[in-house]
């Protein structure tokens, strides 16, 4: 598996690294200095559009000093390399994440009437367990027949552990299926030995027939 916290740079440039045999095989190409600059810059607005999505790993470009003669290839090839990398991270996120057990994901009803549900991130080469709290109230649909939400009053999360810190930056929630789910996306992020990611992730809250939230 590519170490992709680490000399992420070095993996975004060289396809050695990356391995993106499905891209083709970059030839190498001359570019005057101020074709160089304008293709830097369109790396950069490649790179940048990636982080946007926060899916938990951190890319950046080499500065430009640093290229050698082999790393300047036409940016939709350099597209392909970057979607490349990042299709292989997701594939493994799906998979480890997927291999969890169903029962680890934990529904604890607060004191106070919020509701405690347990989740997983993926790092590269790391799984942390977050617990997003959300205070909700359920009313009577006539309609249905059944309890559904009412309203979201707010949502929190904390690392479930101490090995490193999780800082949630905002959450975004979706009434859906008829009022009897809240879909939240929440973005956050998390740091460990001084590297931070920003990441982004969806959990979704249901609330049964009787009004109990899980």
């Amino acid at each position: 598996m590519v170490k992709i916290l680490k000399c992420i740079a070095t993996l975004v440039i060289s396809v050695s690294l990356l391995g993106t045999t499905s891209v083709g095989s970059a030839t190498t190409i001359s570019l005057t200095e101020q074709e160089k600059q304008q293709y830097y810059k369109q790396y950069v607005e490649i790179v940048e559009e990636v982080m946007q999505k926060k899916i938990g790993i951190h890319i950046e470009v080499l500065p430009m000093e640093q290229f050698q003669p082999e790393d300047w290839v036409e940016p939709k090839e350099y597209e392909a390399r970057i979607q490349n990398m990042v299709d292989r991270y997701l594939t493994v996120e799906r998979e480890t994440l997927n291999a969890l057990s169903s029962t680890t994901n934990k529904v604890v009803r607060n004191l106070n009437g919020e509701t405690t549900k347990t989740t997983y991130i993926y790092i590269p080469d790391i799984i942390r367990e977050i617990e997003v709290t959300g205070k909700f109230e359920t009313q009577y649909n006539a309609y249905h027949d059944r309890q559904v939400f009412g309203k979201l009053e707010n949502i929190s999360t904390q690392a479930a552990s101490s090995v490193g810190t999780w800082e949630q930056t905002s959450y975004e929630a979706s009434l859906i299926d008829g009022g009897r789910t809240y879909s939240i996306r929440i973005e956050g992020i998390y740091s460990l030995n001084g590297l931070s990611n920003e990441k982004a992730f969806t959990i979704e809250f249901h609330c049964n027939e009787v009004g109990k939230i899980y």
